[in-house]
């Protein structure tokens, strides 16, 4: 049973415990105006205090104006000194370099990795840590794109499934805005993430769990769910096919 009280102590302790341990000076946050994001940074300044955290907002065409605007309220409300620079200039210009017709994931996994590289530049000048606010249920999904939104030197929500974030949320005041909004990581015009994945954190979250913390099969899944066993499967082999995603890169052993 999930506990919001324990989670956003153990949350806060564990930033904190973080920071002091790797001797950082400052937690970077890119704040998109998102629930994962927003709770992100108003944790870690509960942790480690306003003057030790920066939020970084770096939209794009895609992003939408209201989004961008609570993310910059939140910041002032919050006290954190924040940063704020469009990527569309840079983007534009690895699609106008580069020799390729990029499709439209690839433009959307070079948009989240052109942040990343924003983001790591800001800790460069701060001896920060960059926070990855991705949940449980995006992260064992391989749903991030890889050295993009998943490139982090500390991931707070990593074992809490995002139908668990609104709980945590909602347990720690953050604004009900940020709850309601539909998750989306603004990858191109009119992307959401449940439209994408093509079911609801409800239903991903439940089929996770059954998988995951139950080791149930896909049949035993599908029917303690009450989800089809093609869908209980489409979303294990997704599980399955991005472990990639959450190891190191594979190297040889060289005998000597």
């Amino acid at each position: 049973m999930f506990d919001a009280d324990v989670a956003a102590d153990r949350v806060t302790a564990f930033l904190d415990d973080q920071l002091e341990k790797t001797g950082a000076d400052a937690y970077v946050v890119g704040v998109s105006g998102g629930l994962d994001s927003a709770l992100a940074i108003a944790l870690a300044v509960r942790a480690v205090g306003a003057d030790d955290v920066v939020g970084v907002l770096l939209p794009d065409d895609p992003s939408i104006e209201e989004n961008v605007a609570d993310a910059r309220e939140l910041c002032s409300d919050l006290g954190v000194e924040w940063r704020e620079a469009s990527i569309a200039p840079l983007v534009e210009a690895a699609r106008e370099t580069y020799p390729a017709d990029f499709d439209k994931l690839t433009v959307g996994n070079l948009r989240a990795r052109v942040r990343m590289c924003l983001l790591y530049a800001e800790a460069n000048e701060r001896g920060g840590l960059v926070v990855g606010p991705s949940n449980k249920s995006e992260y064992q999904l391989g749903y991030f794109t890889k050295f993009g939104d998943g490139a982090a030197d500390v991931r707070p929500f990593a074992d809490i499934y995002k139908t668990e974030l609104y709980e945590l949320a909602r347990h720690t005041g953050l604004d009900e805005k940020f709850v309601e909004k539909a998750p989306s990581a603004e990858l191109w015009e009119g992307q959401t993430d449940e439209g994408e994945l093509g079911a609801s954190y409800e239903t991903i979250d439940a089929i996770l769990k059954a998988l995951l913390e139950e080791g149930r099969s896909v049949a035993e899944t599908a029917a303690a769910t009450a989800t089809p066993v093609g869908e209980v499967e489409r979303f294990a082999a997704m599980h399955r096919e991005s472990q990639h995603k959450r190891e190191l890169p594979p190297y040889p052993d060289v005998p000597r």
